[in-house]
């Protein structure tokens, strides 16, 4: 898990209300949809994925400037085309999809931005959408029944 730590002074004005969901900015060069997060030990964090990490060259200790604003996207997630076109075909799904937590709406989301190939993204999409229409919403197991 790669991430970025926060004091409590700079997350302050962003986890407010309870929603905690922003758009990060790296060094002016990459957005990133994320939630800042409280930390156990006091502070709060951003994750950040190892695929921003390699685009970005950044490796453990590097001195990052990062900017906040809030996201105010519909799923504060950047949604795949492909997914958006699977559930805007097959209402069943839709309706299932929207029933669910804003959070699993995310990761379910995830899933399908988490693969590069076109092809691979509608594959996952489907098999997403089918798999709602059945009951099952887990993303931890969406994906292996």
């Amino acid at each position: 898990m790669h991430y970025i730590q926060l004091d409590a002074k700079s997350a302050k004005p962003w986890v407010k209300e309870n929603n905690h969901r922003v758009i990060g900015t790296i060094n002016g060069k990459v957005d990133f949809h994320c939630g800042i997060m409280p930390k156990k030990e006091g502070g709060f964090y951003v994750n950040i994925g190892s695929t921003l990490c390699k685009k970005l060259k950044l490796k453990e200790g590097d001195s990052l400037t990062v900017t906040f604003k809030p996201d105010t996207s519909p799923y504060q997630f950047e949604m795949p085309e492909e997914l958006n076109e699977v559930l805007a075909t097959d209402g069943k799904a839709h309706k299932v999809f929207h029933t669910l937590s804003e959070g699993n709406q995310r990761g379910l989301i995830y899933l399908v931005n988490q693969v590069k190939s076109t092809d691979k993204r509608v594959e996952r999409a489907l098999r997403i959408a089918e798999q709602l229409k059945l009951g099952v919403t887990s993303q931890r197991v969406i994906l292996k029944k």
